[in-house]
């Protein structure tokens, strides 16, 4: 916890680091919560920046206690992960009984108790027909935003292949009608890319997110391996995508940023970022295979 604490520092003095996001697993689970606390009292307390709490809603830590850790609570923002809006369908999701039941409850905590709140939805072919119902359910707590993404082969989802959506044209009509929806309910959509709608035109409530991965975020893991786009986190070819270990004696920052900004985004571009073009390319193989 010490080289991530002083990993932090280094990042807030020399490069203006303004948030950090604490996932994987479960946060909130009692033994892995006192871990999750010291950098949550560093970052936000000591050091003053925002912390991005994802949680499935399955902690055995009170969200009140959570809260409590933050001397301004503004700092604090939860992510749940709500993968769908049927109870039963979310507990067979997460293969665990009464899931959905407890992210809803603690939601609503977290509204109630001044923290900013955000549910995170990825889509695949069995779930995305229930992306409706999520965003007005959530938009009845109180949410702040909704954020909706496909899934794509990383992670646990490269042993889910029926899962993947057949076209990219699924998504299209999905983000279309969820921006028709957010004209009409007071929480925000969030739409990471692949974006395939059209941007130009205004959309009220809707908040397009362009991929920053090697400019203005990166992903650390447990074992000091940093990554700079969080996408690369499962995928088969992930060693490729490692700038550096913050563990290993040496390791020169900026050298291993500069020359991983040169490598993954030479061209600012979003479409070339190489996660990205990963995720598009994955949709399109699983479609023309489907044909």
């Amino acid at each position: 916890m010490k080289e991530i604490t002083n990993f932090v520092d280094l990042l807030v003095e020399r490069y203006s680091l303004k948030k950090v996001i604490v996932t994987g697993g479960e946060p909130l689970l009692k033994i892995v919560f006192p871990r999750s606390a010291a950098l949550i009292a560093h970052a936000a307390n000591k050091r003053g920046i925002h912390v991005q709490l994802n949680t499935g809603g399955l902690g055995q830590v009170s969200i009140r206690d959570v809260a409590s850790i933050f001397d301004d609570r503004e700092k604090l923002t939860f992510q749940f992960n709500l993968d769908a809006a049927n109870a039963e369908a979310l507990d067979r999701f997460r293969t665990k009984r009464r899931v959905h039941k407890s992210a809803l409850r603690q939601m609503a905590e977290a509204v109630n108790c001044g923290a900013l709140v955000q549910a995170r939805m990825i889509v695949d072919r069995h779930n995305i027909h229930e992306a409706l119902d999520a965003y007005r359910m959530l938009s009845s707590i109180g949410v702040d935003t909704f954020r909706i993404m496909p899934m794509f082969a990383a992670g646990i989802a490269i042993d889910n292949k029926n899962a993947y959506l057949d076209s990219a044209e699924e998504i299209r009509e999905v983000q279309a009608a969820l921006i028709a929806m957010a004209a009409q309910t007071s929480t925000r959509l969030e739409l990471p890319t692949p974006i395939l709608v059209d941007t130009a035109e205004p959309r009220p409530n809707v908040r397009f997110i362009e991929c920053n991965c090697c400019i203005a975020s990166g992903y650390l893991s447990t074992n000091g391996d940093l990554y700079p786009c969080s996408y690369a986190i499962g995928d088969p070819d992930s060693h490729k995508f490692v700038v550096g270990n913050v563990r290993h004696p040496g390791f020169d920052l900026e050298t291993a940023w500069r020359t991983a900004l040169k490598k993954y985004r030479a061209n600012s571009s979003c479409a070339h970022c190489p996660m990205q073009v990963a995720l598009v390319n994955n949709i399109e193989s699983h479609a023309l295979a489907c044909a």
